[in-house]
């Protein structure tokens, strides 16, 4: 049987995986796999579930995710943090919507998202989603019309064409604004779901198992990201290489 929806997570709390799982299939009624890739091994729990897929790795976030797409079967691919969840029918609709406005397979719907306590009203307005609303990230090389992808649906052959996500950056965040900012240059058409699809916690920044995402975020990519798309050369930028993950290490460093 065809895989409708891959759906990616680079994990590290275990103990969440199960609720993550039980949220996808509460989500989508169609055929899902779910890709793990972790440095820590599948619990017992989730081995009796066939339409897992899971590979050990300690590289960064970004790696992990990037290795998961080039193992994704699915139509369609979208991905997850393993502190939240998908909410009830959200993936159906964000299908549907795309298999109802879409004219072409470069087309991607984005989705909103909450942030545990951190959150706030603006995150269930349009304008929150936009790249250069985040003032330390505009660029005058950007458009100020450009959608954010940091939750998403789209075509996975897409994806896979364009090279996936760049693992320059460690963190999912930063390279999912990479990407978004690579499809829209590459004319592709977003279409906005406009309740939130996603429900995540607000880990402390500087603490905990959050920490090393938090400083390489702050200290790493987001200089990166005003490196690159700081100058007129970024308008040309579209497709990389998507064995590209072969280039990050193997260990990351800011975790191990």
């Amino acid at each position: 049987m065809k895989t409708k929806l891959s759906v990616i997570l680079p994990g590290i709390r275990i103990h969440n995986w199960k609720k993550f799982y039980q949220s996808v299939s509460n989500s989508f009624s169609d055929t899902f796999e779910l890709i793990i890739v972790s440095p820590f091994e599948l619990p017992e729990e989730l081995k009796q579930f066939d339409n897992i897929k899971h590979i050990i790795d300690r590289g960064s976030p970004a790696r992990c995710q990037q290795i998961a797409l080039t193992h994704c079967k699915g139509e369609f691919v979208t991905w997850g943090a393993d502190d939240g969840v998908f909410l009830k029918g959200k993936l159906d609709e964000a299908v549907k919507l795309w298999e109802e406005n879409s004219t072409c397979d470069k087309d991607i719907v984005t989705c909103k998202y909450t942030e545990g306590s951190n959150y706030s009203p603006d995150m269930l307005k349009d304008f929150y989603y936009k790249i250069n609303h985040a003032a330390g990230l505009r660029s005058e090389f950007i458009p100020d019309d450009y959608w954010v992808l940091n939750v998403g649906i789209l075509k996975t052959k897409y994806a896979k064409k364009l090279g996936g996500w760049d693992t320059q950056f460690q963190v999912t965040t930063i390279s999912h604004m990479d990407f978004a900012v690579r499809t829209q240059r590459n004319g592709s058409k977003y279409f906005m779901l406009e309740r939130p699809i996603f429900v995540c916690t607000h880990m402390p920044d500087t603490t905990g198992d959050h920490a090393p995402v938090h400083f390489a975020h702050v200290e790493d990519d987001e200089p990166l990201f005003r490196e690159i798309y700081g100058n007129s050369d970024s308008t040309e930028r579209i497709k990389i290489d998507i064995k590209n993950w072969k280039d990050s290490p193997d260990v990351w460093k800011r975790r191990f």
